[in-house]
């Protein structure tokens, strides 16, 4: 640090003060404290980096070696493959034995789902019936509401016949229809007219 200080001062003008020159000095000591961390910290993450890839290769490198030179890998090699053959082996029996329950629970599934797309369909047809029916029950509804709101005019009329010549000779008229009373007489006398 001297060497730093001693060539500050000769950089300043004359007359600076010590109180400022070690100001100056630690300031300047502070940016290249900084600058030296920055740097260090840089390469420590590089140096770590390669570290990193350099131990990986290390470590492929010698499985491999150990896989080409020791005969008890090469025996666990064998006994996994032997193991991977016999499981799969036993897996594909398992599987068919498996697979042929799944195929008869599939065929009874089909066969249901059959029978269900048979009975909606049946049941959307009757639905479809008795929405037209609903429809057509609300439109007569409908008219009757109206004709019930209108005033009842009959447009039938009555024609009564009778076996009576003249009415003169007798005076209260015979009656031999139930249904012909006095009043009905006279409602017919009064839609005729």
């Amino acid at each position: 640090m001297p060497k730093i200080s001693d060539q500050l001062a000769k950089l300043l003008p004359e007359g600076f003060s010590e109180s400022s020159m070690e100001e100056i000095r630690s300031l300047v000591e502070g940016v290249v404290q900084d600058r030296i961390d920055s740097e260090v910290k840089e390469l420590e993450a590089k140096v770590s980096g390669y570290l990193r890839m350099r131990i990986n290769e290390f470590k492929e490198q010698a499985r491999k070696e150990l896989e080409n030179e020791d005969e008890t890998f090469r025996a666990v090699k064998v006994y996994e493959s032997l193991k991977a053959i016999v499981a799969e082996d036993i897996e594909s029996k398992d599987s068919d034995s498996a697979l042929s329950s799944y195929k008869e629970d599939n065929v009874k599934l089909s066969e249901t789902v059959e029978s269900l797309n048979s009975k909606l369909s049946q049941l959307m047809t009757e639905n479809s019936t008795l929405e037209d029916s609903v429809s057509t029950l609300r439109d007569d509804f409908e008219v009757l509401n109206e004709v019930k709101k209108a005033p009842f005019k009959s447009s039938e009329k009555a024609l009564v016949i009778t076996n009576e010549v003249a009415l003169s000779n007798n005076p209260s008229p015979r009656n031999d229809n139930i249904f012909l009373t006095e009043d009905v007489i006279r409602l017919s006398h009064t839609l005729n007219s």
